[in-house]
């Protein structure tokens, strides 16, 4: 008996046990397997955001370096309300950023992987609203699109701040509708009213084109007037309320822009096409709408940027075009209907920049609108499908699914590849993406710990490649910047590595002082295709340096040497040799925004027999900002001479001043006492042509 009563227990073990769990592990899916296409689709489109984020894109844009500067600065303890890097940007961005670089290091990984998170909440908000307002098939539709098309995709890999704001617009779509929704209990609208309001606020700290975008919300609630009394009279003071509370949080920002006018800039970019409209000349407005609509569909009408886009590719390729513009009637047709009238004003607002500046760039300023531009195909594709069951009853039902899956593997396979093969080894796009610099860190980091080292770059300004320096290497002190074609830095006054690439070979007189070590060659193909370790042999600017002063600019700069390089008639280039010692770089000139740091210019002149300025060039290539006590500076000024300036001796002079004031820094004698702001240099003579 007790052997039998073993027995049934062993077999309950063993059978009862487990068919008990598989029963109820059905029941749960039952119950969840509605979830399951929505969470494959967005692991999907993490692993597409998030496979090779560091390689591809293959560098990093001046925009994207910038961001990062923002970031490793907030960690540093700056905070500002608007960045003015990046011609002014607002500040969630950057705030997430690096909160980003706090969980996972000061690295290009936490600065992209910022945009792969809220592309993928995106995703997930844009399923969840088309869902309710649609169907399942639509917002599945809606979502695989977002996961796998070239904008959506190429969006979320850049470290660019409107990156952000698909998923907010979309969590302010989701809580506006909320208040439309009669069975949503009354209790509860007054913390959505408030989410709503948020959310909206949030969007105006993330981009420009958020500026727009909210109109979307009191148009349609005009739209409600009109056609829907009861949703109006039901929902207007909820969302009126929300609006009320985002112009409350979003009056500072506007409140400190108004008091520094130099952060955002970018403002002036629609100053063009709203000149235009005001004095009624409305043809430029109609080719910029008009290219700008031309962008979703047509080939050589899209994106013309190409670090953003393969330049002229349409958003949408030959068959989800046919789709798009389907969804566009279908949805004109239906306008009466609020949620397809919701989804016009919401794409007609939200790529109403690009609609006004024209189609370059409006892979940006068009993310506003990103959900339902990709909600039109899905709807295209669905009543086409309501269509062929209308058409073939006796079709079967896995057809319109077959269908779909052989239009979203073609989809995929074209934005896969035009994004991950086509566009990513373009020579233009990894030129624009800054490879060889990129490569040339890459090359000192496996050589140890760093010395003194100079880089040439084409942009050695403060906002442009010395940012991609500080978001890859996590330092600057020990380099130095300039562009070799027309100067040179000796960090410290001393000897050091200096990395030039082909873009920049150095001037010929500079030849003679650097010795070619190792010549790093990348891709053929590339605009920069490599660059060369030299050493910077110092030892001739130490001996000038050593020499009494010819001129000291404002106790932070010493003018050492000056001479004309080569014997010049007129009609020709004269070319001046200027070595400078830094003595104290705080004085070189006031702290001056966007960097916050100082921004000077050396100018020559010529001066003729009355003083008077004929010949001029102002010009620094070893930025200020970056200087250091003890540096010394070669600058060579290249000067055209009038064809018809008569041969003879002719004055010169040497000055600095600051670029944004054009404040002359003074000149100062032994004592202190200002001399002048310019000083003489050698005269120029000219021979007979």
């Amino acid at each position: 008996m007790q052997h039998q009563k073993a027995l049934r227990a062993i077999g309950r073990l063993f059978f009862d046990v487990p068919i008990g769990l598989l029963y109820n592990a059905s029941l749960v899916m039952k119950q969840y397997q509605k979830w399951l296409p929505i969470v494959l689709i967005l692991l999907l489109a993490f692993g597409l955001r998030l496979v090779a984020l560091t390689e591809i894109p293959p560098g990093l844009t001046h925009d994207e370096a910038n961001h990062g500067r923002e970031a490793i600065g907030i960690l540093r303890g700056v905070f500002l309300f608007i960045f003015p890097l990046n011609y002014g940007s607002e500040p969630l961005y950057s705030y997430t950023a690096a909160a980003s670089m706090w969980l996972f290091g000061e690295t290009l990984f936490a600065l992209r992987f910022v945009n792969v998170l809220f592309s993928v909440f995106a995703i997930g908000i844009s399923y969840l609203w088309v869902r309710r307002r649609f169907d399942q098939m639509t917002a599945l539709i809606t979502a695989v699109l977002l996961s796998i098309t070239f904008w959506p995709l190429a969006s979320a890999r850049e470290a660019l701040r409107a990156g952000m704001l698909p998923f907010f617009m979309g969590t302010a779509v989701w809580f506006f509708w909320h208040l439309l929704d009669k069975n949503d209990k009354q209790s509860r609208r007054g913390w959505i009213a408030a989410a709503f309001g948020v959310s909206v606020a949030i969007t105006l700290h993330i981009y420009l084109a958020a500026r727009v975008a909210w109109l979307v919300f009191p148009l349609f609630l005009l739209y409600l007037a009109w056609q829907r009394r009861e949703l109006f009279h039901q929902s207007w003071r909820p969302a009126l309320s929300g609006l009320l509370l985002a112009g409350v949080l979003v009056t500072p920002l506007f409140v400190y822009q108004e008091l520094n006018p130099y952060a955002l800039t970018r403002l002036s970019m629609l100053d063009a096409p709203l000149e235009n409209l005001r004095n009624g000349n409305l043809l430029p407005l109609w080719q910029n709408a008009t290219s700008a609509l031309l962008a979703f569909i047509w080939p050589g009408y899209g994106d013309q940027f190409l670090a953003y886009n393969i330049p002229g590719r349409p958003v949408f390729d030959a068959v989800s075009a046919v789709f798009f513009v389907l969804g566009l009637g279908v949805s004109l047709w239906r306008w009466k209907r609020p949620s397809y009238a919701f989804v016009l004003l919401w794409f007609g607002v939200g790529i109403l920049p690009s609609l006004i500046t024209g189609p370059t760039a409006n892979t940006t300023r068009n993310l506003a609108a990103l959900i339902p531009i990709f909600v039109l195909p899905a709807l295209g594709f669905g009543t086409a499908v309501q269509f062929l069951k209308a058409q073939f009853k006796a079709a079967p039902r896995w057809l319109p699914a077959a269908i779909a899956a052989a239009w979203l593997l073609f989809a995929g396979w074209h934005s896969a590849s035009d994004y991950f093969v086509t566009w990513a080894n373009d020579p233009d796009v990894r030129g624009a993406y800054q490879v060889n610099l990129v490569a040339a860190l890459d090359y000192l980091e496996e050589r140890g710990p760093a010395d003194l080292v100079l880089l040439s770059t084409v942009y050695p300004g403060p906002a442009h490649d010395p940012s991609i320096n500080l978001v890859l290497t996590g330092e600057e002190a020990n380099k130095r910047w300039a562009d070799a074609r027309w100067a040179l830095v000796a960090p410290a006054g001393q000897s050091s590595r200096a990395l030039i690439p082909a873009s920049t070979p150095p001037h010929p007189f500079f030849a003679r002082w650097l010795a070619a070590r190792e010549t790093v060659a990348l891709r053929p193909t590339d605009l920069d295709p490599g660059f060369t370790d030299f050493w910077l042999d110092a030892t001739q600017m130490q001996t000038w340096a050593e020499a009494p002063a010819l001129a000291n600019f404002n106790n932070g700069l010493n003018l050492h040497h000056a001479e004309w390089l080569n014997p010049v008639n007129p009609g020709e280039t004269a070319e001046l040799l200027l070595i400078w010692r830094v003595t104290n770089p705080e004085n070189v000139g006031p702290i001056v925004p966007p960097a916050f740091t100082t921004d000077v210019v050396m100018f020559t002149q010529l001066l003729d027999a009355n003083g008077v300025p004929f010949a001029q060039q102002d010009a620094l290539d070893a930025p200020s900002w970056d200087w250091q006590a003890g540096d010394l500076l070669a600058q060579i000024h290249p000067i055209g001479i009038p064809a018809e300036s008569a041969p003879g001796s002719y004055q010169a002079i040497v000055g600095i001043y600051d670029r944004l004031s054009g404040d002359r820094l003074p000149v100062l004698g032994n004592e202190g006492e200002v001399l002048g702001d310019f000083t003489a240099v050698p005269d120029l003579t000219l021979g007979q042509p």
